[in-house]
């Protein structure tokens, strides 16, 4: 099967956009590294890490349920509008209560509350999960125009954050500055319908609102697992360590997901079409898969053996001296590049197009039970809790790529069949 020219189209111009976002990341992400210093750059992605939990909840695994639903009923406006505001509807809900329930943490966690401004700026991530809505642009296969908005925005804030944060007590500012650009974006999309019609108004019932969560709650199970091999390595590696470990995990940590980056493309623009396919073309879905494995296999080996072989030029010329802790725990990340790329094709690629939702769910709550496990048992004490964290993700990483392969492969098995 070729890659049609829609298909094409739209990867490429995610690719130019994430060519752009890129050369902001590069300047944003160094700078602030620089300007805040390991200790402030600690407290900041503690506080992003921490509230990715209440973004988590807000999203509550929309961006696949939804998505797959706009997927197939995007030539239905009527359609398509009652699956928009039923989501948007639920959405917003679970945002009260995310900024609600962490607004209490705040002014009780010690840690958190020594920080609170950091921490309660930190919401506005919650807000703007709401605001604009990537499922909706991805549901359309429109992810470039998503992707243009949110280069548009970030563009426009940098110079702000640039000529505003100065130093380490700039830190609740840095993140304001951060959160903005998607609360901007949104608000362009909202006003100006730019590249997407806004969905005609409708309002949904509370029954229609409850069965999109329920539809919801297998990725919601599987996003919260997520997040306990992710985002919460940096929550708990904040407990058991100073904020310069977490700052050096953190800063490897962004320099692997840049570089993972480059293969979001592909599967933003991929995964929709094979949802499509795999009601009506089971066969063109199988075909669709094997290219993806195969680009993004290719590409995730590359970065990988890269971010290995120059993590001390990389960490030296983006971060400076003061990040020279992160070189080592590059390293040790940079088989997360590849790993990552292997668990899309198998998992987001393979199994959800393909109903396997359940399965996919425990993988990945048996992953997050480890995870969490792991660095309960091995922080604790140890020299450098930032590599110990890195190659707990490793371990983790691995796991789930074995346990995705092995249920892939029988529904490979049965469409060649």
């Amino acid at each position: 099967m070729t890659l049609d020219a829609r298909l094409r189209g739209n990867i490429f111009a995610l690719y130019i956009v994430q060519g752009l976002n890129y050369a902001l990341s590069l300047v944003t992400f160094p700078f602030l590294a620089r300007t805040l210093g390991a200790d402030g750059f600690g407290v900041m992605n503690y506080a992003f890490a921490a509230i990715q939990y209440g973004v988590l909840f807000t999203d509550f695994g929309f961006n696949l349920s939804a998505t797959r639903e706009i997927a197939q009923v995007r030539h239905d406006p009527a359609a398509a509008a009652r699956v928009f505001w039923k989501v948007t509807w639920a959405k917003s809900l679970l945002a009260l209560l995310s900024c609600a329930v962490l607004a209490v943490l705040i002014s009780v966690i010690g840690s958190w509350q020594q920080h609170a401004a950091v921490f309660g700026w930190s919401l506005v991530y919650i807000v703007s999960s709401v605001f604009f809505p990537i499922w909706y642009f991805q549901g359309f296969e429109e992810m470039r125009v998503a992707s243009a908005l949110t280069v548009l925005a970030r563009a426009l804030m940098l110079g702000l954050l640039i000529w505003l944060v100065q130093g380490p007590h700039d830190v609740a500012l840095a993140v304001v500055l951060q959160a903005a650009p998607a609360m901007l974006a949104g608000a362009i999309w909202w006003f100006t319908a730019w590249g997407l019609p806004r969905p005609q108004w409708s309002v949904p019932n509370a029954i229609e609102i409850r069965q999109s969560m329920r539809d919801s709650w297998p990725f919601f199970l599987s996003a919260i697992s997520t997040n306990l091999y992710t985002t919460s390595t940096a929550v708990l590696l904040g407990f058991f360590a100073a904020p310069a470990q977490v700052g050096f995990f953190a800063a490897a940590n962004k320099l692997i997901y840049t570089a993972q980056g480059l293969i979001g493309p592909l599967v933003q623009a991929t995964y929709p079409r094979i949802a499509q396919l795999a009601g009506s073309d089971k066969a063109g879905a199988y075909q669709l898969i094997r290219k993806a494995f195969k680009l993004q296999g290719g590409a995730g080996l590359g970065m990988t053996l890269v971010s290995m072989l120059a993590a001390p030029w990389i960490v030296s010329l983006l971060l400076g001296k003061g990040m020279l802790g992160s070189v080592e725990v590059l390293i040790w990340l940079a088989p997360v590049i590849l790993l990552g790329a292997l668990s899309y094709v198998y998992g987001m690629q393979t199994l959800l197009p393909f109903g396997q939702e359940r399965y996919f769910s425990r993988v990945l709550v048996v992953a997050g039970v480890l995870n969490v496990g792991l660095l309960m048992l091995l922080l604790p004490g140890a020299a450098q809790p930032a590599i110990r964290a890195a190659q707990v993700v490793d371990v983790v990483e691995a796991y789930i790529v074995a346990a995705f392969w092995w249920r892939a492969r029988r529904i490979h098995a049965e469409i060649r069949a």
